[in-house]
């Protein structure tokens, strides 16, 4: 066959594949809701899962300490969980899939700290065609009843999980489910060699919830009253909290849902490993997000260089706006919106504080 025909096959062949992966992502990632691109050569192997103990250990803390402010706890609870899992894993002897669920209010890191694993975890970070992150109102948004929601859920987790048993599965705004759809992972959940012909003991789910909010900030304060480090609270109180407000279906007042996990068997059961607590931030957290959040501005960060004042009062102006609230009887000042807005906030005036017409 002539040079220039075996050219065309084989471009022919190249694209065929690229759709394939293409349509896979459109698929898995529920048509409705949006498209993911899924690199093609990536597969289920230590190649592109990264899963060694100690690597995992040592990345995390390194990686902890330059982004994450304020949530010492959160740490001690996700490494301890997370360690344990994957020692499991790489020994053959894992019983059931590592469920977390992250508890706090806006703005306290628990979206980033679910993308810094997925990062962590996996060569492709949040990309990765192995980690599906689920914005539950969004999803069901089309879906009118209870069985369909549960079977939506059930079977795109199912999907993601047949690709690779050690997917990581991110749920979020669990909160504003229904009670009882998200029993339907109680099979996956469970000690199980197989449900279906899937394997779900290597992976690891994490729920992000705003239940507890409330509990978490008024058990901070207490802790307060024990130690002034936050690395040195006790750890089961907050588990406990978290567990009965999320069990008792006691959400956000304004909320119109009592939460995915009132009355949940998962939570009966103990199927869930940690409720991990993301603490309310003070003030001293909002700077080091504000010097996070600066730090990637590189043409802004030269002229501040020439004018460290200008730095500060940039900063100053900044934290005017930052809202603030001292709950009664507690000795700390905690942000209302953690660092939510600090790095929108920082994006948007920089350029005009820095660089003025």
């Amino acid at each position: 066959m002539p040079t220039f025909w075996i050219f065309v096959v084989l471009s022919i062949c190249t694209v065929l594949v690229k759709a394939q992966f293409m349509l896979g992502g459109l698929i898995m990632g529920g048509g409705a809701i949006g498209y993911k691109y899924y690199n093609s050569m990536e597969a289920c192997n230590s190649y592109w899962i990264h899963q060694d103990p100690d690597d995992v250990e040592r990345a995390l803390n390194s990686e902890w300490k330059k982004k994450v402010f304020g949530q010492d706890l959160a740490l001690k609870v996700i490494r301890n969980s997370l360690l344990n899992h994957l020692k499991k894993v790489a020994a053959g002897n894992s019983e059931k899939p590592l469920v977390l669920s992250f508890h706090g209010g806006l703005g306290t890191g628990k979206t980033f700290v679910t993308d810094l694993l997925a990062n962590l975890l996996f060569k492709e970070g949040e990309k990765s065609s192995f980690v599906r992150r689920m914005h539950l109102i969004d999803m069901l948004s089309h879906l009118y009843t209870k069985d369909e929601k549960r079977h939506m859920i059930k079977n795109q987790i199912k999907t993601t999980v047949q690709s690779c048993s050690q997917s990581l599965i991110i749920i979020e705004e669990i909160d504003n489910l229904e009670p009882g759809i998200i029993d339907v992972l109680f099979s996956y959940f469970d000690q199980q060699k197989s449900v279906g012909g899937v394997d779900f003991r290597k992976a690891i789910f994490i729920f992000s919830s705003n239940t507890g909010t409330r509990e978490i900030s008024y058990e901070t304060c207490k802790q307060f009253n024990l130690t002034e480090q936050r690395s040195q609270f006790d750890a089961e109180p907050f588990y406990r909290i978290i567990k009965h407000a999320s069990y008792q279906g006691q959400s956000d007042p304004l909320s119109l849902s009592r939460g995915g996990f009132a009355m949940s068997k998962l939570i009966k059961h103990d199927l869930i490993n940690s409720f991990v607590p993301f603490l309310p931030l003070e003030k001293d957290h909002i700077v080091q997000c504000m010097e996070a959040s600066f730090a990637k501005e590189n043409e802004i960060v030269e002229k501040a260089k020439s004018n460290p004042r200008l730095k500060e009062k940039f900063f100053r102006e900044i934290g005017k706006k930052i809202s603030f609230h001292h709950p009664a009887g507690c000795s700390k000042t905690f942000s209302e919106n953690g660092c939510k807005r600090v790095s929108i906030k920082i994006g948007q005036e920089a350029d005009n504080f820095f660089f003025p017409d």
